[in-house]
């Protein structure tokens, strides 16, 4: 009688495990807006943050609001597939973090919701740490023309085949639990109608909100308790993705690469690159760049939309460590490099003169 007293006492005093919300979407869909909208969110919760960058520089987590959480940053390479066992690592070490109430993951722009939340079910994951939801952010603006484009990748003999951008669109819409719409304000009427119908179709379980600027109700997101383990194992592929998770390079030929420079660009120059036919074949582009002729900016572009903001970095951001440095990720298919590294060096000559 003893000995089943103190089990149930053990029980009773064993730490929950820690909820967790996981972020996909498409590349420049608003991932990293969502997220700094549910940090600063007046919920009281202590929160980490894990942000899978697909380049070697993890740009996203310079933007993440920087208040009481912890910021993990996971670069070159996608949660769900090359660096699924780093992310178990991550997430037991966090596991442990005291006081820790909630995580959350911003994933990569290609990454695939499957294979990611097969990583919960790896290990001892469970006893620790809970998956609470997959949320998926969709932009409104792009979607459509990314849905019907088709991208360039090498096969195994080496030969350029096209690869249709549909299927990881698809992917990432029916295995979620909730959907948000974002960008509905820069968005045609219609076109918003049709992808709340089409997303339903894909997913008539899907919770969908339609948002601007990422912003959403955070009640509707954390601890929503709508990610069902039993159910998810029982998913189409599921076998398939355990025993192979996709790679988007293999996959959908996907590639990045980075720009740096401690010296200042020209403004006038960087503006005509904005403008120029080879900043056109790019897919997604992010970063913080320095002029000696204008205020620094931080640009984000995602198809055909292309902003550009004066930077104000947060007290206490990790932009002000590198305050001089800029820095730039590209990422798309069929990547021109060094015809879009040539003109950014160009920006730099001109620059140096002044």
């Amino acid at each position: 009688m003893t000995q089943v007293r103190n089990r149930k006492s053990k029980t009773r005093n064993r730490k929950s495990p820690i909820p967790i919300s996981v972020l996909v979407g498409f590349l420049g869909a608003g991932k990293t807006t969502v997220l700094n909208q549910l940090l600063s969110a007046n919920h009281g919760r202590k929160i980490a943050v894990i942000v899978n960058e697909f380049g070697e520089i993890n740009i996203d987590s310079k933007f993440v609001c920087h208040t009481t959480e912890k910021v993990i940053q996971m670069s070159n390479g996608c949660i769900c597939c090359a660096l699924r066992e780093d992310l178990l690592t991550e997430l037991t070490a966090l596991s442990q973090t005291p006081g820790l109430e909630y995580i959350l993951i911003e994933s990569t722009g290609i990454g695939e919701p499957m294979p990611i939340a097969q990583t919960f079910y790896m290990g001892n994951l469970e006893e620790v740490v809970r998956l609470d939801s997959i949320i998926t952010v969709v932009d409104a603006v792009n979607f459509w023309s990314i849905y019907n484009s088709e991208g360039e990748r090498l096969d195994t003999d080496g030969q350029v085949v096209t690869e249709p951008l549909a299927p990881l669109l698809v992917d990432q819409l029916e295995f979620t639990n909730i959907v948000l719409i974002n960008k509905t304000d820069l968005a045609e009427p219609d076109d918003v109608t049709n992808l709340e119908a089409f997303v339903r179709q894909l997913n008539p379980d899907a919770h969908i909100y339609h948002t601007v600027h990422g912003q959403v109700d955070p009640s509707l997101l954390i601890n929503t308790g709508l990610y069902d383990y039993e159910r998810g194992a029982e998913a189409q592929n599921w076998d398939l993705e355990w025993n192979q998770p996709s790679s988007e390079v293999d996959e959908y030929g996907f590639g990045s690469f980075a720009f740096r420079s401690e010296t200042p660009l020209d403004w006038r120059s960087f503006e005509v690159f904005l403008n120029s036919p080879v900043y056109d074949r790019v897919m997604r582009s992010k970063g913080i760049v320095f002029f000696a002729d204008h205020s620094p900016v931080i640009l984000s572009q995602a198809g055909g939309l292309c902003e550009i903001e004066v930077l104000e970095p947060l007290e206490g951001s990790a932009v002000h460590e590198e305050i001089e440095t800029t820095e730039l990720v590209f990422i798309g298919q069929g990547l021109p490099k060094a015809e879009i590294l040539s003109a950014l060096e160009a920006c730099i000559t001109k620059s140096s003169i002044l």
